[in-house]
């Protein structure tokens, strides 16, 4: 499923220029994803287009981010220091960091890498059309480039 996130990033620069998705399934099918992971993926996208019913509180906070017991025992350390990171340098908003975590939450534990955090990120700033600091883009490119960042 993250390869068709990763793949709907490339080819559509503006998530809105995503086609609806019955005609996103067909191009998906046609370019020679399973069916499962079309479903699954377009499932978790219109999960995140829908996703704008966080509270406002959200928006407002200054307040440090804590995990809850529950998503310390489904997202990896690496994926929580990985979040706070991204919290921290200013990557994401409030909201955007919240709408990760939800979507982080909906897939497999087993699935939680690194690379998966990145494109779960890269496809929740790409929802929002979000200006990226070039660095922070540079690490999040890794997921689908594979090459690391210039040190």
């Amino acid at each position: 499923m993250l390869d068709i996130i990763a793949f709907l990033v490339q080819e559509y620069r503006d998530f809105a220029a995503c086609p609806e998705p019955e005609h996103l399934a067909q191009k998906l099918s046609a370019v020679g994803f399973e069916d499962e992971e079309i479903d699954d993926a377009l499932d978790w996208l219109a999960e995140l287009a829908a996703d704008d019913a966080s509270p406002i509180v959200f928006a407002e906070s200054t307040a440090t981010r804590m995990f809850s017991a529950s998503e310390c025992e489904h997202l990896p350390v690496d994926t929580q220091g990985f979040i706070h990171f991204l919290d921290t340098a200013g990557a994401l908003t409030n909201l955007q960091r919240e709408q990760l975590i939800d979507r982080l939450m909906a897939l497999p534990s087993d699935d939680l890498d690194l690379d998966a955090v990145r494109l779960a990120t890269l496809a929740v700033l790409w929802r929002h059309a979000a200006d990226i600091d070039i660095l922070v883009a540079d690490e999040l490119m890794v997921a689908i480039d594979g090459q690391p960042p210039l040190q």
